[in-house]
């Protein structure tokens, strides 16, 4: 009935006499404190503590002191363990039994030292946000400190020298704009003007005016004084074309010619203007595919893609999420006049998402927590939408297959952003490191 009653129990059991012999452990004692049941019966807790099996031993406080106690224990094998014991008396008042329970909290310590750790990181990125805009690691509000934006950004300053037409592509909200202002910065023309218009934004009937400007009473509602383009502004500076994919086709063939004579002519006019700028442009759409579609010229494609360079998305470079959330908390702090600060917790969670938005989305997210928090430190509670770190969907809405798939991807994404290693995510999953390396590929490195 005893030894029933014991494997029944959850944690390690471990019961002595009065006089601290061992009577019974469990089985999962045995596999913790590599102690079987048939070594440890009848010997004293004094001689398992000097083998060293636990230290100290939690029965002999008990029988000194005669009171319930719970310590922390070290093992022989180096796992940590809290462990509460009480006596049991008899009706004189004597001890006659010290029954014992522990668990083992080796990967919740782990997990508070790693914790620890990146909060002292943060305070870290806190303190040096000043200093970010050091050559390779900051422009015009850039943040880098993964390996692949640091690399971006090496690329970049080699090619600001030069006048070639620079084409950024990447998946929307990356920072194109960032890095276009990045090469202008670089480049010889620093000094001039940083002209940029999103060809999306604007209705296809007005771009052509917005890019070229137009003579007075050329069409209705023009200005009386007519207006200088987009193109002719950008004189001696850098002309940013984002999302050039969107680019009507009447209006390619008009860029292309400016393109090769660096000559404009306004809408209504017929005097042509010399233009002397840098063009870089920006797409999130495969062009080739739209050229295959005949709805971007080819000929345009090769003018504009001189240099071709690709800003990786923000779950390629998940070093850049820390600091740059950190960044955008400072921000946020100076906007609105707050003093918050995310905890390592909330990195950890913030690291481990995929973030479709890219950087767009992150700003987004953290100034959305800055203003809804109650707290200076923001914590894992402050996130009320569970959505927020999903695609859309509540779990309630999934099949049994996907709730599964998702739990299995957030542990497997927050081990690893608390680890940084397969073998240390592997550790505090309790799976094998091969297991955890697939896992990781599977959800992370895909």
């Amino acid at each position: 009935m005893v030894e029933t009653l014991i494997e029944a129990v959850h944690d390690d059991v471990f019961i002595t006499d009065g006089e601290g012999n061992v009577l019974e452990v469990s089985r999962t004692f045995e596999k913790t404190y590599g102690l079987a049941k048939g070594e440890a019966g009848g010997r004293n807790v004094r001689e398992l503590e000097e083998a060293g099996y636990f230290k100290p031993s939690v029965t002999l406080i008990v029988l000194k002191t005669g009171e319930r106690t719970t310590i922390s224990q070290k093992l022989k094998n180096g796992r940590d363990m809290v462990v509460t014991a009480a006596p049991i008396r008899d009706e004189s008042g004597k001890i006659i039994r010290v029954i014992s329970f522990s668990r083992d909290i080796t990967e919740f310590l782990l997990l508070r030292e790693q914790y620890s750790e990146m909060e002292s990181r943060v305070e870290r990125y806190r303190e040096e946000l000043c200093e970010l805009r050091k050559e390779a690691r900051e422009a015009e509000d850039i943040v880098a400190n993964d390996e692949k934006t640091i690399s971006l950004m090496k690329t970049l300053r080699r090619v600001a020298p030069f006048d070639a037409n620079v084409m950024l592509s990447g998946e929307s909200g990356v920072g194109k704009g960032l890095f276009a202002r990045y090469i202008h910065s670089k480049s010889r023309r620093a000094s001039g003007p940083f002209i940029e218009i999103n060809c999306g934004a604007i209705p296809a009937n007005l771009l052509e005016s917005e890019l070229f400007g137009y003579e007075k009473g050329s069409f209705t509602g023009a200005l009386q004084q007519g207006k200088i383009g987009r193109v002719e502004l950008a004189r001696n500076g850098t002309l940013f074309l984002d999302e050039i994919g969107e680019l009507p086709t009447d209006l390619q063939v008009k860029l292309l010619k400016v393109i090769q004579d660096k000559k404009i002519t306004r809408l209504g006019g017929i005097k042509e203007i010399d233009v002397d700028f840098r063009l870089i442009t920006a797409t999130n759409r495969a062009l080739t595919a739209l050229i295959e579609g005949r709805a971007f010229r080819e000929d345009l494609y090769y003018r504009l893609n001189v240099i071709s360079v690709v800003v990786p998305a923000l779950r390629e470079r998940r070093e850049d999420i820390v600091p740059l959330a950190a960044f955008f908390a400072g921000q946020f702090n100076r906007r609105y006049r707050m003093n918050k600060h995310l905890s390592g917790e909330v990195y950890a969670m913030l690291t481990a998402r995929r973030w479709p938005g890219n950087v767009r989305e992150l700003a987004n997210f953290v100034e959305r927590l800055m203003i809804t928090s109650e707290g200076d430190r923001i914590v894992p509670a402050d996130v009320q939408d569970e959505a927020e770190f999903n695609d859309g969907r509540r779990t309630e809405e999934l099949s049994l297959p996907e709730a599964i798939e998702r739990l299995e991807e957030s542990y497997v994404r927050r081990a690893y952003a608390v680890a940084g290693s397969s073998a240390g995510a592997a550790k505090l999953l309790g799976i094998s490191q091969p297991t955890a390396f697939r896992k990781i590929q599977k959800y992370i490195q895909k």
